[in-house]
């Protein structure tokens, strides 16, 4: 009896747990770069007011999986037993016509939530290369991650990750040949090109 009461606590603190908590929050880089790709996010279901990465968010006591998700979507989900549910509920709010974008746990490939998610996924799996880095404590993430992205899509979306020769952050680019992230940094590429290298650079004689 007890070890079911356990099982229940750890249950319940698994799916209340804020998805961008102490262990795995996400990067805003990578946010950002999501934003400019599919429109600015509305909706964080599984955040804190510290961490929120939209407008509208649900933090730990709201519990975001009982409460309506409509717009377009960031989800970065508890990375416990409750994931599942929460990929669950993306796929059908993916299916009613909104946009989801999850940041999810990639070591788990075999496992029936990811096999169902991905068959549900709009576009395949953006395996992010080496580990993401947690913008509180600098440290390394102890897992590989991927983003999923549900509901309706439009335009052309890369799926391969390439490094941004300016930036040096991750994207996926829609066509094979570019190789920027952003306006900004293409425009930064484009100016690169017209500054002799004869020009000394500033703090050089």
């Amino acid at each position: 009896m007890a070890h079911g009461v356990a099982l229940i606590m750890t249950t319940v603190h698994e799916l209340l747990t804020s998805s961008a908590s102490s262990e795995h929050p996400t990067p805003q880089w990578l946010v950002d770069q999501l934003a400019r790709e599919f429109g600015k996010f509305d909706l964080d279901p599984a955040a804190t007011a510290a961490n929120a990465k939209a407008p509208r968010f649900y933090a730990e006591a709201d519990d975001g999986l009982s409460q309506p998700w409509a717009g377009r979507i960031f989800l970065n989900p508890p990375y416990g037993r409750t994931i599942g549910l929460w990929l669950a509920k993306a796929t059908q709010v993916g299916a009613d016509g909104h946009l989801v974008v999850a940041l999810v746990p990639a070591r788990s490939t075999g496992t029936r939530w990811w096999i169902e998610a991905v068959r549900a996924a709009s576009l395949p799996p953006r395996f992010i290369p080496g580990r993401l880095v947690n913008p509180e404590t600098g440290r390394q993430w102890t897992i590989p991650a991927a983003i999923l992205v549900f509901g309706p899509v439009h335009g052309r979306h890369g799926t391969e990750a390439v490094r941004c020769t300016v930036c040096s952050e991750w994207f996926w680019p829609s066509y094979p040949k570019r190789s920027t992230c952003s306006d900004r940094c293409r425009k930064a590429a484009y100016r690169a090109r017209f500054v002799p290298d004869s020009i000394p650079k500033m703090g050089q004689k």
